[in-house]
């Protein structure tokens, strides 16, 4: 009879070890991918503040004129390229003709 509860207090011992190994093992896989995790999440934020520092950048309005003279030929409006449209009227009058424009050279003088 003692040697029957011994076994089984030996087999209740055993299980006990293996479930106290398997939930180390498990935390141990958790805390590596939370780890993992955190690191990916510090990534993350170091790209949104470049981020945030390269779009504050091309925002500018400085930057914003610039192309739009440069790359979209635009001009601002003066009182002479300025098309007034009568209150009913449904279509508007010719364009004015423009002069030429001529590219800036970038570099300077040679």
């Amino acid at each position: 009879m003692m040697t029957r509860i011994n076994l089984l207090l030996l087999f209740v011992v055993v299980l006990c070890a293996m479930s106290v190994v398997r939930a180390q093992y498990q935390a141990r896989r958790v805390f590596a991918a939370l780890d993992v995790a955190q690191q990916r999440g510090e990534q993350l934020q170091l790209d949104k503040d470049r981020l945030q520092v390269e779009y504050r950048a091309m925002s500018a309005p400085g930057r914003i004129e610039k192309l739009a003279r440069t790359e979209l030929d635009m001009r601002p409006i003066t009182a002479a390229r300025t098309i007034f449209v009568p209150e009913g009227q449904s279509t508007l009058p010719p364009l004015p003709a423009m002069p030429p424009t001529v590219p800036a050279k970038k570099g300077g003088r040679r």
